[in-house]
């Protein structure tokens, strides 16, 4: 076993790196899915290129285990830069920046760790005497491995550096003890006390990267990286570095209740999704008759809080008024059988995938539902007090729209924050009536009081307002189709004056024909080409390359659609890629068995490709159950692997370029990841995507029927 044992290193550590290097880089660059594109994208491209050119290295094969030493060393360098990259940005703690920065970033850590990687895939070919079937199968083995291991009992017991150093420990253990490198113990000596250094500096490094503001308390848990910041009078809990909450902040915590319980002061039952810990609880109270069920996805955000709070708040938060439920808010939405006079979305701008999801089409109707029929439905979003810029508008527009769609009432209160109010009964933002309302509750407020309504709520704010919007796109933002988060998107990058607004600019206005169309024609025209140069070679190789762009980009729609439905990714994106990894293994493992691994074979592989995309298409418009995904992505796995190995065994017939088969694979899904979740998921949506995906695989399938004849 011990020259299988190599390829099965190789595996385990490029999944289990590149799950946390995922992890830690949306915690340092604002925790939007356009960094999990980004990244493996990025991790894709060098791996194929280190692949691609380590046939042309010369190199002595007893040095092998230097490399996978290096790697080990390396990962922590560039989790290392990540976290002190705003030192290299010159940015504050928190602070958001462009996608240049984030491009540029994951490019230059990927290269660091995923070409070497690269390169030991095609060391490992000649080392095991051109076996590549042998090393695919092995490393995707240890891959499905990383991922099981990582999601059971790494990721839920340490954080993510900790997790790093003990991977590369138990993997530079192993080294020592099988690869015949014993007489160096110097190297196994100096990896352990610098991953035993790394891990130890976890903490210090948190605190000096959140400099000159001091952090207090930081922990990992299976939804994200919480991090308690405390600076003078304010206390702050951010996630992932989104802001959680602030406290004190009255003004944040009156206008996200009072506007929408002032519409029905006298509501009993009231549901509030996320954001209570930090004050608006207590503004809640403040309504006698009101029963409060807030819901929180973390249990770890309650812990903190009532562990930092000031007493009055955890007062509130042990009101026996107040009934704290620990479930992603939009699956305690549809289980509950309960009606509710309001419900109160108090989260964040739908900035990622996750939270967008409670601002589509689909969660208003949910919301619609669960409401009394006098029920008021609230949530608030940025905005600006005077100045309403294109990229705000359309964004504003789509939520706007969006809730039109579905509740027959609404109002929409101006200010830095927009107070979007919705309902199937009257609503009235009339200041006088809701000063006399704050009167006669005695509500005693600091910002929202009778006598400073009129400011905010004046007719011709109100009127200004609901023009600007009714001017705006009319898109609707739907689960499948998240256009509010694209808009958010191109609101967040059009602050940055390069390439971030300029390339946004540009998908703008390219539209379907420019950003789908004409690649898939000139993916066309590339497979006539190859076609007519009548080249064996080509007809083995293309289909991985469709093959990488193909997998790739179905995973990156299943993880969307995953976070759409159930919320939690960050949780469970170890063992979505270890299904992949299990399928690639077992599709791996089919292929090497197979006593023919001829080209009638490949054709039937690749019609198997046609007949999976063409269920999910169906599938992903009926909200499958979540074992779906798993199993899904297994499959999808299992012929990926398959189609690897009998490509793999028909080009390496006619060349001995052990890494082109791989290093083609990965470039394919370079070029896919890096389109998919950046624009196309977002501004397209999942169905029509697919539908793409779909066709290139019909067109791939009969460039190999006509690649037959010869």
């Amino acid at each position: 076993m011990k020259k299988y044992l190599p390829p099965f290193l190789l595996g385990f550590l490029a999944l289990s790196f590149q799950i946390y290097l995922l992890r830690e880089f949306s915690v340092h660059f604002y925790g939007n899915e356009i960094t999990f594109g980004f990244i493996l994208a990025s991790w894709l491209l060098w791996g194929g290129v280190g692949s691609l050119f380590a046939s042309r290295i010369t190199w002595d094969f007893s040095r092998i285990p230097y490399i996978y030493y290096l790697v080990i060393l390396l990962f922590p360098i560039c989790l290392v830069l990540l976290r002190f990259s705003r030192f290299i940005l010159n940015t504050l703690p928190g602070e958001i920046t462009g996608i240049t920065p984030m491009l540029l970033f994951s490019l230059a850590l990927s290269l660091i760790v995923s070409l070497p990687l690269g390169v030991l895939f095609v060391f490992n070919a000649i080392f095991l005497k051109g076996n590549v079937t042998q090393v695919y199968l092995m490393e995707s083995l240890g891959s499905a491995l990383a991922g099981i291991t990582v999601y059971f009992f790494f990721i839920p017991i340490f954080s993510n550096w900790q997790a790093t150093a003990i991977i590369g420990a138990i993997v530079s253990l192993t080294i020592y003890l099988t690869m015949h490198h014993r007489k160096k113990k110097i190297c196994f000596l100096f990896a352990l006390l610098f991953l035993a250094a790394f891990g130890i500096f976890d903490l210090p490094s948190q605190k000096i990267h959140w400099k000159p503001f001091e952090m207090i308390e930081s922990i990992d848990t299976p939804f994200g990286k919480l991090q308690v910041i405390q600076t003078k009078e304010m206390l702050s809990l951010y996630n992932n570095t989104l802001l959680v909450y602030s406290y004190p902040n009255l003004a944040s915590s009156e206008e996200s209740v009072h506007f929408a319980l002032l519409q029905r002061p006298q509501a009993e039952r009231v549901l509030l999704i996320g954001g209570g810990a930090g004050g608006s609880l207590g503004q809640v109270l403040k309504y006698p008759k009101a029963q409060v069920e807030y819901v929180e996805l973390d249990p770890e955000i309650i812990r903190l809080s009532l562990k930092y709070l000031p007493q009055q708040e955890i007062a509130n938060l042990k009101n026996p008024r107040i009934h704290i439920y620990f479930q992603d808010g939009r699956a305690f939405l549809n289980k509950t059988q309960d009606t509710y006079d309001a419900i109160i979305l108090n989260l964040p701008d739908p900035s990622t995938a996750q939270i967008n999801r409670f601002y589509t089409k689909e969660f208003f109707s949910q919301v619609k539902k669960k409401l009394a029929p006098d029920g008021i439905f609230s949530f608030r979003v940025s905005s600006a007090e005077n100045y309403i810029s294109d990229e705000l508008q359309n964004f504003l527009a789509s939520l706007y729209f969006t809730l039109k769609d579905i509740f027959p009432e609404m109002g929409i209160v101006p200010g830095d924050s927009n107070i979007f109010l919705a309902s199937s009964a009257p609503i009235s933002l009339d200041h006088q009536i809701l000063a006399r309302k704050i009167d006669q509750l005695s509500l005693k407020n600091t910002y929202i009081r009778s006598h400073s309504l009129f400011s905010r709520l004046s007719p011709f704010r109100l009127s200004l307002l609901k023009e600007t919007l009714d001017q705006g796109k009319k898109s609707l933002n739907l689960d499948l189709v998240p256009i509010s988060y694209y808009y958010n998107s191109v609101l967040w990058n059009s602050q940055f004056h390069g390439l971030e607004s300029s390339l946004f600019r540009l998908t703008s206005r390219l539209g379907r024909f420019g950003l789908l169309d004409v690649p898939l024609i000139g993916l066309l025209l590339i497979m006539v080409f190859l076609g007519w140069r009548h080249k064996k070679s080509s007809f083995y190789l293309l289909p991985l390359a469709v093959m990488g762009l193909t997998t790739i980009t179905i995973e990156i729609i299943m993880l969307i659609a995953f976070q759409t439905l159930y919320g939690y990714l960050y949780q469970k994106v170890a063992l979505l890629f270890a299904s992949f990894m299990i399928g690639l293994f077992l599709g791996a493992l089919r292929g090497k068995k197979r006593k023919k691994k001829g080209y009638l074979e490949l054709l039937i592989i690749q019609f198997g490709f046609i007949l999976l995309i063409f269920l999910l298409i169906l599938w992903l418009e009926s909200q499958p159950p979540e074992i779906f995904f798993f199993l899904y992505l297994a499959f999808l796995g299992y012929l990926a692997g398959d189609l690897f190995v009998v490509s793999n065994h028909l080009y390496l017939k006619e060349k001995k370029n052990y890494g082109a088969g791989y290093g083609v694979d990965l470039l394919g899904s370079f070029l896919g990841a890096l389109a998919v979740s950046s624009f196309l998921i977002p501004l397209f949506g999942l169905p029509l995507l697919t539908k793409y995906i779909l066709l290139l695989n019909s067109f791939c399938f009969l460039f190999l029927l006509w690649g037959r004849k010869f």
